[in-house]
């Protein structure tokens, strides 16, 4: 069956999308109105368009390079389907610049859910075209559809696992971190029970645990969760595996949020190393261990590094890349900190602009941009 199962999980094909989040599919109008009213999809549907609201702005301000035959003159197209829609579609947030990145979640959730038939789930979360990450509200948007097309499974499917942790991972990210924790204790008790504590799933979900915590600054929490993933990783996959590495990287986060800016230090430039070994200095993961380097030092010597970042992350992922987005602020901080006030409002202003566009208004490194703006433009 090449059809998507419908959202009630009732098991039959989904052939009717819904035509408000376009993220979740039907086998008929009595199972819509099902899940509308009783399974919650009205707020669910409600809470996915207002998310995706900040981006359509940016979406329909671009020029289109092809039209479908229900899309008005001038308006932005999906590249899958060809037409506007209603909403219409949203940048991505991978490689792909300009009107390549635009997409309907609801499209890029039904091509990812044909590609699981081979076992492959990567569709709901790489760009099939420049392999990159999706962000922000496509990944959500994502997320909530393959968690979605899993309700039927048994909770120990592990597909249903993969798709549970994706969400949990996904909402950390989107600034909702206490949803995440909560999705984490949830996985995470089925993980200890069907495959014990140390395997490779509990591992993952605990890390997520330790994200969610620390994002609600409960650090004593997260250090606690972090130094035990971080010994079981060295104990079974060694010290230079990503993951462990990614684990000694988040706890350096907890240290920095603590003020143990030694410990901190230590631990990213112990990543640092293994990454520019392995990895090389210019990918994604070795930038962003830079950038956090670049956070415990004095605002000067940041500086330097923070334009280092800034310009292999927009050469290799664009100006408006969240992670971009994220370096550039930090550098508005360091500019800041050493009075640099006029290049530091400038500079901020063009960040808050594309946050805005990219992430939107509510996202909280748009949050922290505007309060660094409005702490920059008292010292004017």
């Amino acid at each position: 069956d090449d059809a998507v199962r419908c959202a009630t999980g009732c098991g039959k094909p989904g052939t009717k999308r819904c035509n408000g989040c376009k993220a979740v599919f039907y086998c008929s109008v009595e199972c819509q109105r099902i899940h509308w009213k009783k399974n919650g999809h009205k707020a669910a549907c409600k809470k996915t368009q207002a998310r995706v609201a900040a981006a359509m702005a940016s979406a329909a301000g671009g020029a289109p390079t092809q039209r479908g035959r229900g899309a008005a003159k001038g308006a932005s197209v999906c590249t899958i389907c060809l037409d506007a829609g209603d909403p219409p579609p949203i940048q991505s947030g991978c490689g792909c610049r300009g009107d390549a990145g635009l997409a309907h979640v609801g499209c890029r959730a039904k091509a990812a859910w044909h590609k699981t038939r081979s076992g492959d789930t990567g569709g709901y979360v790489y760009c099939m075209t420049c392999d990159q990450t999706f962000t922000e509200q496509m990944r959500m948007g994502l997320a909530e559809a393959w968690w979605g097309s899993v309700q039927d499974f048994d909770e120990e499917d592990e597909k249903r696992q993969s798709a549970g942790m994706n969400l949990a991972s996904t909402l950390a990210q989107m600034g909702r971190p206490a949803e995440s924790e909560a999705k984490c204790r949830e996985l995470r008790a089925v993980q200890r029970r069907i495959s014990g504590p140390d395997s490779v799933n509990a591992m993952q979900t605990a890390q997520m645990l330790g994200n969610a915590l620390r994002c609600q600054d409960k650090y004593v929490d997260a250090e606690v969760v972090y130094r035990e993933v971080l010994s079981k990783r060295r104990e079974h996959l060694g010290g230079e595996d990503p993951d462990t590495l990614t684990t000694l990287m988040s706890l350096g986060n907890v240290f920095l949020a603590q003020g143990k800016i030694d410990d901190a230090h230590a631990a990213y430039q112990n990543v640092r190393t293994v990454q520019e070994r392995v990895l090389g200095a210019e990918h994604m993961h070795t930038l962003t261990t830079t950038m956090n380097i670049a956070n415990t030092l004095e605002a000067q010597e940041a500086e330097v590094l923070y334009r280092d970042v800034i310009g292999v992350q927009q050469r290799v992922v664009g100006p408006e890349h969240p992670a971009t987005l994220e370096t550039r602020r930090s550098l508005c901080g360091a500019l800041y900190n050493q009075k640099k006030y006029g290049e530091a409002e400038a500079r901020c202003r063009e960040v808050l602009a594309a946050s805005r566009r990219v992430l939107g208004a509510e996202h909280p490194r748009t949050i922290r941009a505007s309060e660094l703006l409005a702490l920059i433009s008292k010292c004017i």
